[in-house]
């Protein structure tokens, strides 16, 4: 059951890394042209803007699928590898819940936001402004399941090693 979840979570995050990867070169391709538009030739692309303010989101929140579930994420535990074995699963298991509150927060507040201007459009794309913020929504509606999945699977599991304060 943990290997399957674990091969589905692990397909999931690459999807989202892929399209996080196809995201940057695309805004690396749309900063080029519209450098090389506006000095070479000078002739501005209008809509390049409001691309780069789009694809930012999605590509820095979409990576945050693959921080939460590589556990990359910055996190100081000096005092965790102190504690016996335990006493470090609790810990941990209480981070990823400080972490789930936060991303479920994340996900409502992100909604509001993107409910609030949903009738305001890009002035160039004429598209909702709300696709600037639904990225934040998306992304922790999936860290908040990969969350969950991580908790579970460190309740569940019967025979624990620890490395670097972190169970393994």
């Amino acid at each position: 059951m943990n290997e399957m979840l674990d091969k589905i979570t692990s397909r999931f995050v690459k999807l989202t890394e892929i399209i996080a990867i196809l995201l940057m070169v695309l805004l690396t391709l749309v900063v080029f042209a519209e450098v090389l538009s506006r000095y070479v030739f000078n002739y501005p692309i209008s809509f390049s803007t409001e691309l780069t303010q789009l694809f930012f989101p999605w590509m820095i929140f979409l990576g945050t699928v693959a921080v939460t579930k590589n556990e990359d994420h910055l996190k100081i535990t000096v005092l965790q590898e102190k504690m016996g074995r335990g006493v470090q699963l609790v810990m941990q298991i209480f981070g990823k819940a400080v972490m789930l509150i936060f991303s479920i927060y994340m996900v409502y507040a992100s909604y509001l936001l993107a409910q609030a201007v949903r009738m305001q459009p890009l002035p160039m794309l004429q598209i909702s402004k709300s696709w600037l913020y639904i990225s934040v929504t998306v992304s922790f509606t999936f860290v908040a399941i990969l969350l969950v999945l991580q908790i579970i699977l460190l309740i569940t599991r019967k025979n624990v090693e620890m490395k670097g304060g972190e169970v393994q």
